[in-house]
This record gives C-alpha cells, structure tokens and sequence, in this order.
C-alpha cells in the first residue's frame, strides 16, 4: 500500500500555521499542561500586574488567542467581563469557546489574519496577546493592526514572546529533555510515551510535518520597542522573565508532551509548579545583575496616544 502524501513542502507560513493549530487544537491544552485553574489565574494576574497601569478594562480583545488561556484567565482575575478572541486557526478558537463555557463566561470569536483584523479603528479598549506574536510573518504589520484597533488611551499587553537568546538557551534544555525521554522509553516494559496519531493520518502527517515551520521569529527586546513606537503607540516598556525558571519549565514541559496521558499525574504537575515558581524566584533576583536579553521571555505594553 502506497504511502500517503506528506504535507506539501513550502507552505506559505500562514496556511502553515492554520493546518497546524487545527490538528492540534483538540489535544493542545493536555499535551502542554494548560488550565483554567487557581495556577494559571495566578500566572496570569502576576503578569497582568506587573504590566497593565489599570485593575479593570472594558472591551478587550485577544490576538493568537488559542485555546483561550490568556483571555480567559485574564477574565477569572476580574480584569473585564467584554471578551473578544481572534485566531487564524479556526479550530483553536472552536476549543477557546469550548473552554469558555465550561467556566461559565462568553467570549465573541472570530476567525483572523493578525496582519488584517476584521475590526473597526478604535473599537477595543485593550488588545492582549500571549506567545502568538511569533508566528506571525510580519510582527511590525501586527503591531500597527493593533495600534489602529485600540482607542485613543487604550492599551496593548503582549506576554510570552521569545527572546533570541532566551529561545537558545531553551533549545538546549528541550533537546536534552526530550533525548533523555526518549532513551527511558527503551528500556524494556516502560510504557512511557505519548502514543502517536494513527499511523499515515492526516493529523499525524500535518503535526509531524509543519511542528517546526510554524515558529517565525525570536525577538530583541531593543528591536520590539522600535516596531510599537513606529506603530504609534507611546509609554512603551519591555520586560522580560524566566531564565532558569525557562530551562527548568520547557524541560518539564517537553517531558510532559511526550509522556503518556495519564501517566505523571498531580504529584508532578505541583512539583513541576512548585519547582518553576522557586527558580523564577531566583529570576527577579538575577535581573538586577543579567541583560533582559537573556531571559526567555518578553513582555510588551504600550499605549495609544489620546482620549481622555
């Protein structure tokens, strides 16, 4: 029986995305361990606290929402109640709506090209976005999008970016996790891993194919800063976080995804927590004496010049 056709060869990176995140939208959340729990709300706020100047916003939008994990928990803090989510992937915001009504909440999704939100100027009173603005092919495109669809005094809040140096660094960590996964796995008896999706499926093929098209971009922090100014917006500060806290959580996180389901459990998960919250203890400490460059993450806010 002939094999099936693998995934057509350079895909323009937006298809690449779409076809990507809708085969994996149904398993996204288990495999990287995402939650709307008392965990996630924390993370969350702590960032939403360290970045936005305000406790309460009124219509807000997500871009690259996924799942829903940012907005959603953004909304379990009590920063608004008026939630709009865009992804280019319909089938992640199929999950986002899905997520949303297990919590109780609405949220009015729409399915978006970033470079070309289908929104009026002025309409959001705050734009968020986590780890999304790397899959983009023109992120300097996105950030003026952004800037035309918040009002004048509004606010953009981005998370979860990766620095160049940060994203080197966490390679190192994933492929050493990953190897050392992979080699437990041979030995004799140990039922460890993730089962793969049928053999020759289409979702099997598509995961395999585009895993490592999808990801465009790691960002300088100086270079990001130039690209919201030139966009319009004013007051613009990058933060970043997670150094050893990021060798530690993508370990965890890649030994999580391919692990059996089932098979880590709640004694992990809060060891795995516990373990990243004490090293990005260690974090805020090293920053006062390490470049933000070489922390995996960045963080963006920026605001619309204007109103009242």
């Amino acid at each position: 029986m002939a094999r099936p056709a693998p995934v057509p060869a350079r895909l323009d990176a937006k298809t690449a995305n779409i076809r990507y995140h809708d085969a994996a939208a149904s398993s996204y959340d288990d495999k990287w361990s995402i939650g709307f729990d008392a965990r996630a709300v924390r993370y969350v706020r702590e960032r939403a606290e360290r970045m936005l100047p305000d406790r309460r916003y009124g219509k807000v939008l997500e871009i690259g929402a996924g799942t829903g994990f940012f907005l959603l928990n953004l909304w379990q803090a009590g920063y608004t109640t008026d939630l709009h989510a865009t992804d280019i992937s319909e089938g992640m915001l199929e999950v986002c709506s899905e997520n949303a009504a297990r919590l109780g909440c609405t949220v009015a999704t729409r399915s978006a090209d970033a470079e070309r939100l289908p929104y009026d100027d002025g309409e959001f009173d705050l734009v968020v976005g986590h780890a999304f603005l790397h899959h983009i092919p023109e992120p300097d495109v996105a950030l003026r999008e952004i800037a035309r669809v918040v009002r004048p005094g509004g606010a953009v809040f981005i998370a979860g970016e990766p620095t160049r140096w940060g994203h080197r660094l966490a390679e190192v960590a994933k492929v050493t996790a990953r190897t050392a996964w992979r080699t437990a796995a041979l030995i004799p008896g140990a039922d460890i891993r993730r089962p793969a999706p049928p053999a020759g499926s289409e979702q099997e093929r598509i995961l395999r194919d585009l895993e490592f098209e999808v990801d465009l971009h790691t960002f300088d922090p100086g270079q990001v800063v130039r690209w919201a100014e030139a966009a319009g917006f004013t007051d613009v500060r990058i933060e970043t976080e997670e150094l050893l806290a990021s060798l530690f959580g993508w370990s965890v996180r890649t030994m999580e995804a391919e692990a059996r389901p089932g098979l880590l459990g709640r004694r992990w998960a809060l060891a795995a927590y516990l373990g990243w919250r004490g090293l990005s203890a260690v974090d805020r400490a090293l920053a006062a004496a390490v470049p933000k460059r070489f922390f995996y993450n960045l963080l963006l806010f920026a605001r619309k010049p204007g109103g009242g």
